[in-house]
């Protein structure tokens, strides 16, 4: 009796520290920033500045990129001017990463995002957004809350909850998660015709996950790339990465 309340007490004690200290899990940003040559833009949000980039000014079309957990998003820049070269592209950190200010959190990521797409759609007529892993989950809030004209997810996870729950089984993740980025319960309300890019080899976010997801989306709006050899880190290495974003912008272009 004596051991089982000993190891109940500890359970707790872990327990109570994770719930305390979750966004230390689940964030895991880079600071600073690597130099690129490009011009850096500011965005105001609230009471904090966001910080990034904005690529191949001028265009009618702006793609916002919201990137992975511990990505630097400055880092694909030559791959976005290459793909991207009829759309002006923005690069923002998060709140937290990079070099802008505050602390990650889903809510504040949320309040961004709205912040970003209000900023820039005062110079573009359409606005497109990419989201990758973490990133995902940001994508979807954004496309329900405004006018996406097209939306990509690469790598994305149905829900942080479910995600947590299968790396963290011992642990109550349902009742514990401050963050839960609920892609899946919000699918049905997004209309934009939406590509998913997939890792064959995604070891970070199971594939039921992606899968989950997928069946909430509208099949009609939706095209599915697998990339059969990338694991979840190393995506953006394949050629089939790319030409998948140029084929559906490319596509969609001719068809508007």
């Amino acid at each position: 009796m004596k051991v089982f309340l000993a190891a109940a007490i500890v359970y707790l004690a872990i327990c109570v520290y994770v719930y305390l200290n979750q966004r230390a899990f689940i964030y895991f940003p880079q600071r600073g920033a690597l130099y690129t040559g490009e011009k850096p833009v500011e965005i105001r949000s609230g009471e904090i500045t966001l910080r990034g980039w904005v690529l191949n000014e001028g265009c009618d079309e702006a793609v916002i990129y919201f990137g992975g957990n511990a990505e630097r998003p400055e880092a694909g820049i030559p791959d976005f001017k290459r793909v991207f070269s009829s759309q002006t592209v923005y690069l923002i950190n998060y709140r937290g990463y990079g070099e802008s200010e505050g602390s990650p959190s889903e809510e504040g990521f949320y309040a961004d995002a709205l912040a970003i797409y209000d900023h820039i759609s005062q110079s573009h007529s359409k606005v497109s957004v990419i989201g990758r892993s973490l990133g995902t989950g940001v994508a979807t809030y954004l496309a329900v809350e405004r006018d996406v004209n097209r939306l990509v997810l690469v790598e994305p996870f149905d829900s942080m909850v479910n995600v947590a729950r299968s790396a963290y089984p011992f642990f109550p993740v349902k009742f514990m998660l401050k963050d839960r980025y609920d892609s899946a319960g919000r699918a049905g309300s997004i209309t934009s015709r939406t590509l998913f890019i997939i890792a064959g080899k995604d070891e970070i976010i199971p594939r039921w996950s992606t899968e989950g997801l997928i069946s909430e989306f509208d099949q009609d709006i939706l095209e599915v790339v697998v990339i059969e050899n990338a694991t979840h880190n190393d995506i953006q290495n394949y050629p089939q990465y790319y030409l998948a974003l140029e084929e559906f912008f490319t596509v969609l272009q001719k068809e508007e």
